[in-house]
């Protein structure tokens, strides 16, 4: 059952947030930790943040469904750049989730002088129906 409500005579649609996280200094490394879905959802955004900041070069992760990436052209991925705390990824190509499903994530890339420290990456997501 989807749970909605509405405000004003607009429909809103709760959504719900699933996140990974790292802590201490990030390295590459494909998903450990598997997150499975108990219902339909749309992907609506992921963000990535850390505590500290790469430098030298930018933090990359991708998310993946059931081991396969949910962003077909890897430019779209959340890229944190050398310097900064966080960044949203663009649309990712694979939005939709099943019951079942599951999603991890990787770290593709890390600043290469300071890798950066103390991941979080949230996906946030909306029930389909």
């Amino acid at each position: 059952m989807q749970v909605s409500l509405s405000i004003d005579g607009v429909l809103v649609v709760p959504v719900e947030a699933y996140t990974f996280s790292v802590t201490g200094a990030v390295t590459v490394a494909t998903g450990k930790s598997r997150i499975y879905l108990e219902g339909d959802y749309v992907v609506e955004t992921v963000r990535a943040a850390v505590n500290t900041a790469p430098t030298g070069s930018a933090l990359v992760v991708d998310v993946n469904k059931n081991g396969t990436t949910i962003y077909t052209d890897q430019g779209q991925r959340p890229s944190i750049a050398a310097g900064s705390n966080s960044a949203t990824g663009n649309e990712p190509a694979v939005t939709t989730l099943a019951a079942g499903d599951f999603l991890t994530v990787d770290v593709d890339q890390v600043g290469s002088t300071a890798a950066g420290s103390d991941l979080t990456v949230t996906v946030r997501v909306r029930r389909a129906g």
